[in-house]
């Protein structure tokens, strides 16, 4: 996307355009993954273009206000930031804490019983297993001790 283009979905938002959501922007359209501030905040220092913290955390939260990033939960608790705004499920490794984003074609989810009579507007479906990297190790057995 040019600037000028970011500058137009952050304005179809209703946000201000700043230097700082300018980058942030860009680095989720260019970037595929599930960060968390920490990690992007990282990935801006070593490009030479830091982002104070505070102002990292601050956007975040807007964007994700705003539906520009989605959230997710990571195999430690922490929240992630979704740059796939597609509907999509997640697929986390129990071994590593790999976090994939998969396809899943879902029946119509209605709650039965209680909750019955609620509109259902979204869903999040996270599948558990283990990669085959860690499949792999596991097979191989421990690592021999010296």
């Amino acid at each position: 996307m040019t600037l000028s283009e970011l500058q137009r979905h952050l304005e179809r938002r209703g946000l201000r355009t700043t230097q700082p959501r300018l980058r942030l922007l860009q680095f989720f359209v260019e970037t595929e993954g599930h960060f968390t501030p920490e990690e992007i905040a990282e990935r801006f220092r070593l490009a030479g273009e830091p982002i104070p913290i505070a102002t990292l955390y601050q956007n975040l939260r807007v964007f994700s206000e705003h539906g520009l990033v989605g959230e997710v939960i990571g195999s430690g608790g922490e929240v992630r930031y979704d740059t796939n705004l597609t509907p999509h499920s997640h697929l986390r490794c129990n071994g590593c804490g790999t976090l994939l984003d998969v396809a899943l074609a879902l029946p119509d989810l209605q709650p039965q019983g209680q909750g019955h009579d609620w509109q259902i507007t979204g869903a999040r479906v996270e599948l558990q297993g283990i990669c085959p990297a860690c499949q792999a190790t596991a097979a191989r057995g421990p690592e021999p001790t010296l």
